[in-house]
């Protein structure tokens, strides 16, 4: 049967061609997307839920690792927390109290919480847990966002008092995240920092470590004495789920084929062009929501020619955002211009929109200037009198195999010859840190997109989160100064300067699209709810009928 021009389902060949041509034509199908909710049921207990991952789960070590997966948000609790309602931060593992300025942060920690291994929750381990994040010797690469702290002092064993150099509006947001899980000291010291979050963990979360193969198979089961979840969580007991069963499946077609078989419960990550059609499932449910990402291109900053922003800046100039969004993503996602979201309002700005627009003789007018031409006219640009193949690292993600693809094609159209490497995470990781790679495709997942500008362009950050290799003491001003607001309409107002320097200049970086966060899940799942102050949801409340 010939294809309609509404088709969803286009092959790699046609995509590839489409948003490597100057115009493409592309149609977005409104997808009807519902909500899996509890109905008048009552909860019951057991079973395991089976969630299929669209990222390569690691080390559940957050202070020995750059990136988790959904489970960190379950094994761990933290003194923070935000409601889902509201975003505002209220208590998880304890209270606190500010002096009014702004210096001294008071910590009175809950009565009765224990570790996995059932060690008592103390001042102790939260002291620890500072000392260990603020170590400017350590791996922990956020340990910038805890610059301000000065002293931890464990005044008793429930009361943990931190003193700051100079306030900071952005502490609280730190605490909530699944990078300030607090850990069991003494078995993360008797396991060591590389074996710990892998051979086993010692949280306070709802659910305990029963099986993890890197790259594979997570596998949490329920804590059976929790019961000091946040006021907002329905369930105040344990979790109704006798576990959960992580599985990695790298191919967004065989996510979408596996929880149309019945084989998982939860997916994160369809393939896009299945979405339309699974909504339409009447065994499924689909829940989408902003999410606050980016997905991009990295230059390697310290590598020539990527160490000139001129060919960075031509490089910026190729990419065709527009024909991304319909064609890769069968419009489930938005154009980006800057790491920050429009969801943002208070922090995005308007005028990244208007940087670098698609124009080819420009690009190629500043790949000339920076001494890069076509000599032997076989299409492509010579560096220094020889032929030049940029190699351009990826993940196995599919999503993001695909935008390299793209990225190779743009590139091609002024002369840029890209080879693409698809490797494992862990090797990726290894490279990216090492500083062996030309371009590497990336992407975050944080709902505080102010804080990736510190974490990926802070000089001092290279080598584990600052990718592009970007050291510029401008920016490492900017982001002091950053650091240094009082407030939440000061520290956004940097945040602007920063995406001006970044994104307007000197472009470590492309940002190319906003995606979508699309979760189907088996309509026997219930109490199941992502929200958008949340990266993991939580599994307290879910059960399955």
């Amino acid at each position: 049967m010939e294809r309609s021009r509404f088709d969803r389902d286009f092959d790699r060949r046609t995509l590839l061609k489409g948003v490597g041509a100057s115009a493409v034509i592309g149609a977005t199908a409104s997808v009807g997307m519902g909500h899996a909710t509890a109905q008048d049921e009552a909860p019951t207990s057991g079973g395991t839920l089976r969630y299929g991952l669209n990222v390569e789960p690691r080390r559940m070590n957050q202070l020995n690792t750059t990136w988790m997966t959904d489970a960190t948000q379950h094994l761990f609790s933290r003194l923070v927390t935000r409601d889902p309602e509201t975003g505002a931060y209220v208590p998880e593992l304890a209270t606190w109290e500010i002096s009014e300025d702004g210096l001294t942060w008071t910590f009175q920690i809950r009565e009765g919480v224990t570790f996995h291994n059932g060690d008592p929750l103390t001042s102790d381990a939260i002291a620890w847990w500072f000392e260990q994040a603020r170590d400017p010797d350590g791996f922990y690469g956020f340990k910038g966002s805890f610059s301000a702290v000065e002293t931890i002092t464990a005044v008793d064993p429930q009361t943990v008092v931190v003193t700051l150099s100079h306030p900071d509006a952005a502490i609280l947001f730190m605490l909530y995240t699944v990078y300030s899980s607090i850990h069991n000291p003494t078995t993360y010291e008797e396991l060591g920092a590389d074996a710990y979050g892998i051979e086993d963990v010692d949280g306070t979360g709802a659910f305990k470590l029963q099986e993890f193969t890197p790259g594979d198979k997570l596998v949490i089961v329920r804590n059976d004495a929790f019961n000091w979840p946040a006021e907002f969580v329905a369930n105040q007991e344990a979790p109704y789920l006798d576990a959960v069963e992580y599985r990695y499946i790298a191919d967004a077609s065989a996510r979408s084929a596996a929880i149309e078989a019945g084989d998982l419960d939860i997916v994160v990550g369809p393939n896009l062009a299945d979405v339309e059609r699974l909504s339409q499932n009447s065994n499924l449910t689909v829940v989408s929501k902003p999410q606050p990402a980016c997905r991009v291109v990295n230059f390697n900053c310290e590598q020539a020619p990527f160490d000139n922003k001129l060919v960075r800046q031509a490089f910026a100039h190729a990419v065709q955002r527009d024909p991304i969004v319909e064609r890769l993503l069968f419009g489930q996602g938005v154009s980006a211009h800057s790491l920050v979201p429009p969801i943002f309002p208070d922090m995005f700005l308007e005028e990244t929109t208007g940087y670098f627009p698609y124009d080819i003789e420009q690009a190629r007018a500043l790949l000339a200037e920076a001494g890069l031409v076509d000599e032997d006219g076989d299409g492509f640009v010579e560096f220094e009198g020889n032929s030049w193949e940029p190699e351009m690292l990826v993940s196995t993600d599919t999503e993001l195999v695909t935008l390299a693809q793209v990225m190779q094609a743009q590139a091609a159209e002024i002369g840029i010859r890209l080879s693409i490497s698809q490797i494992d995470l862990e090797s990726l990781s290894a490279r990216e840190s090492s500083g062996e790679f030309d371009l590497v495709t990336g992407f975050y997942l944080w709902d505080g997109p102010d804080t990736m500008y510190e974490w990926w362009f802070l000089s001092s950050n290279i080598g584990t989160t600052n990718a592009a290799r970007l050291s510029d003491p401008a920016i490492d001003e900017l982001i002091e100064e950053m650091r240094n607001t009082a407030t939440l309409e000061d520290r956004y107002a940097v945040v602007k300067d920063l995406q001006a320097a970044i994104h307007g200049d000197l472009v470590p970086l492309v940002p190319i699209y906003h995606p979508l966060d699309i979760y189907v899940m088996s309509n026997r799942v219930r109490g199941y709810e992502p929200n958008a102050f949340t990266l993991y949801p939580r599994m307290n409340d879910t059960w399955l009928a």
